[in-house]
C-alpha cells in the first residue's frame, strides 16, 4: 500500500510545486520548447510577407491609416531650440538649423522637409518595423525603407562581404546585416528597387553612416519588428468583417415584397396562387423605380416588405471589442476612436495613460533626431558655417515636443498655479507640457507689454474666476439652484 501512496504524493507534489503553463491538458495549443532568434523566428521571406500585409492594410483600412496617423501626432511633433545660454549664437544655431531643415537642404530627393521626413521615418518602423536614414557627404539625407535592407545571393555576397574580415553574416536569414560576434552591426545591404517589384543589389554602407529607426523587443534582435504585427489579424478580420457586413446590408436593403392570399379552401383544395393567375403570369406587377406606388389588391390579398436588421447591435458590439484590441497594438486608448464612449475623466484618465507609454516611443525619434543634429552640427564646424570661437561638441540643443492641449482649460490652469504657488512645480516643467519654454513666453510678454504700452492701452491682465458646470457626459451636472447662483454671478462679474 505504501508504493501507490508515494507515488499519488510525487504526482501532488508536481502538480501543486510546477508550473501550470507548461502542462499540456489538451485546452490550448501547446507551446513547441524552441527558442531562437527574432531573425530566426521571421526569416526574410517570413519578414517580406509581414511587411507586405501590414502596408495592404494600412494603405487600405481607414482605421489601421488612422491609428498610425494618431500614433504620429503624439510622438513626431518636434521643435528644435538652441541652449547656449547666448542669445546671439543661439539665433545663429537656430537660423542654421531652419535652413538646414529645409527640404532642398536635407532630403537627397529634395521632396520633404525635415519634420515631414521624421513623420514618414516613424510611420515606416511603425509598419516595416525599422527604416535606415544614410548620411551622405552633402549633409543630406537619404531614407533607405526596411525592405530595401535585404541580404545579397551567390558570388556578390562573397564580394561585398569579404572586407568586412571575420565578421558574423546573417546571410542565411536574409536581413541584409552584417554583424561581430558581440552582435554589433557592422554594415547593412542596401538594394535599389527594380521594377516590377525586384530589387538590385547596390552596395554594403557602414553602420556609422547609416541609423537604423527601428522597434526593439530583444536583445539578440538586429533587426526591427513592427509593433502592429501582434493586432494585424485582428485587423485584416475587422477589414474583411466590415465588408461581409456591408455586403449583407445591401442584400438587406433590396425591397423584398411578399403578396398573400388568404383563402377558405381548405389545403388540399388549393386553386390558383396569390400571385398568378390561371395563365401563368403575376397578378401584380410593382415597379419601384418609378417613386411612390399606390397596389390595388383583391380582397383577401395582403402585402407586406420583408425587413432583416443586420448588422444587428451584438456584431457591432463585437467589432467595436475587435478594434480595441487592435488599437492595444500602439497602446492607443478606445476612446480616442469613439469620443463618445467614456466621460471626461475617463477619457483624461485614458489620456494620461497613453501620454505614458508615447513617453518611450518619443525617447527614440528624439534620438534619431539628435543623432542627425550632431551629425549636421560636425559639418558646420568643418564648413567653417559656425563662428570660431566655437566648438560643435559644445553647442547645447534641445528638441521640444509640441506638448498637448489642456482638455479642461479652466481647471488646468487653476492646478497648475496652485502647484507652483506650492512649489510642487515650477513653470518650465508646465510650460514645456504645453510645447513652450518660460523663456519664449517671457520674451512675447515683454513684447506684447510694450506694444500695449506704446498704444496708450492699459497692460494688466486680471484674471477672473469663473464658473463653468460641466456638461461632460457622464459628469454631475448643476441644480436649478446651482445654475442660477451661478447666473448672478457671472452677471455681477459682468457688471
Amino acid at each position: 500500500m505504501a508504493l501507490p501512496f508515494f507515488s499519488w504524493l510525487g504526482r501532488s507534489a508536481k502538480s501543486a510545486l510546477g508550473y501550470d503553463a507548461v502542462e499540456n491538458r489538451g485546452k490550448r495549443r501547446e507551446a513547441t520548447g524552441v527558442l531562437r532568434s527574432e531573425e530566426q523566428e521571421l526569416p526574410g521571406t517570413s519578414r517580406r510577407k509581414l511587411v507586405s500585409q501590414a502596408r495592404d492594410v494600412h494603405r487600405n483600412f481607414t482605421i489601421a491609416a488612422w491609428m498610425i496617423r494618431r500614433h504620429l501626432d503624439y510622438v513626431t511633433s518636434f521643435r528644435f531650440q538652441s541652449r547656449s545660454g547666448d542669445p546671439d549664437l543661439d539665433n545663429r544655431v537656430e537660423d542654421l538649423m531652419r535652413r538646414q531643415t529645409e527640404r532642398e537642404r536635407c532630403d537627397i530627393a529634395h521632396r520633404h522637409p525635415f519634420d515631414r521626413m521624421v513623420r514618414l521615418a516613424e510611420a515606416r518602423r511603425c509598419v516595416d518595423g525599422d527604416v535606415g536614414l544614410l548620411k551622405l557627404n552633402t549633409s543630406h539625407l537619404q531614407a533607405i525603407e526596411g525592405d530595401r535592407i535585404r541580404s545579397l545571393g551567390g558570388s556578390a555576397a562573397s564580394a561585398a562581404y569579404g572586407p568586412w574580415g571575420g565578421a558574423v553574416q546573417w546571410f542565411d536569414y536574409g536581413h541584409g546585416v552584417v554583424i561581430n560576434t558581440a552582435g554589433r552591426a557592422l554594415g547593412y545591404s542596401v538594394c535599389s528597387r527594380v521594377f516590377g517589384g525586384g530589387f538590385r543589389f547596390e552596395r554594403v554602407v557602414p553602420a556609422r553612416n547609416l541609423y537604423l529607426h527601428a522597434f526593439w523587443d530583444r536583445f539578440d534582435q538586429v533587426r526591427g519588428v513592427s509593433p502592429i504585427a501582434a493586432g494585424l489579424n485582428s485587423l485584416c478580420d475587422v477589414y474583411e468583417g466590415v465588408d461581409y457586413a456591408l455586403a449583407k446590408a445591401k442584400i438587406a436593403q433590396l425591397f423584398a415584397l411578399a403578396i398573400t392570399r388568404k383563402s377558405d379552401q381548405g389545403m388540399g383544395e388549393q386553386g390558383t396562387s396569390a400571385e398568378e393567375q390561371e395563365d401563368g403570369k403575376p397578378r401584380y406587377t410593382v415597379d419601384f423605380g418609378k417613386g411612390p406606388v399606390k397596389l390595388e389588391l383583391d380582397d383577401g390579398d395582403t402585402a407586406e416588405f420583408l425587413a432583416n436588421d443586420t448588422p444587428g447591435p451584438g456584431f457591432q458590439e463585437f467589432l467595436d471589442a475587435v478594434i480595441g484590441i487592435a488599437l492595444k497594438a500602439l497602446d492607443i486608448p478606445f476612446s480616442f476612436y469613439d469620443e463618445s464612449f467614456t466621460n471626461y475623466s475617463g477619457a483624461r484618465q485614458a489620456l494620461l495613460q497613453y501620454e505614458e507609454a508615447a513617453k518611450h516611443k518619443r525617447r527614440d525619434v528624439r534620438a534619431m533626431i539628435d543623432h542627425v543634429t550632431r551629425w549636421w552640427m560636425r559639418r558646420w564646424e568643418l564648413e567653417g558655417r559656425l563662428p570660431k570661437s566655437i566648438r560643435a561638441k559644445d553647442l547645447r540643443w534641445t528638441w521640444a515636443h509640441s506638448g498637448l492641449p489642456w482638455l479642461d482649460p479652466l481647471n488646468e490652469i487653476q492646478a497648475n498655479i496652485a502647484a507652483i504657488g506650492a512649489g510642487l512645480d515650477s513653470r518650465t516643467n508646465i510650460l514645456a507640457q504645453q510645447g513652450r519654454t518660460l523663456v519664449e513666453v517671457a520674451d512675447e510678454l515683454a513684447l506684447e507689454t510694450e506694444y500695449l504700452a506704446r498704444k496708450g492701452l492699459p497692460t494688466d491682465v486680471q484674471a477672473i474666476h469663473a464658473l463653468i458646470p460641466k456638461v461632460a457626459s457622464g459628469d454631475p451636472q448643476p441644480s436649478t439652484k446651482q445654475a442660477r447662483r451661478w447666473a448672478a454671478m457671472r452677471r455681477k462679474v459682468a457688471a
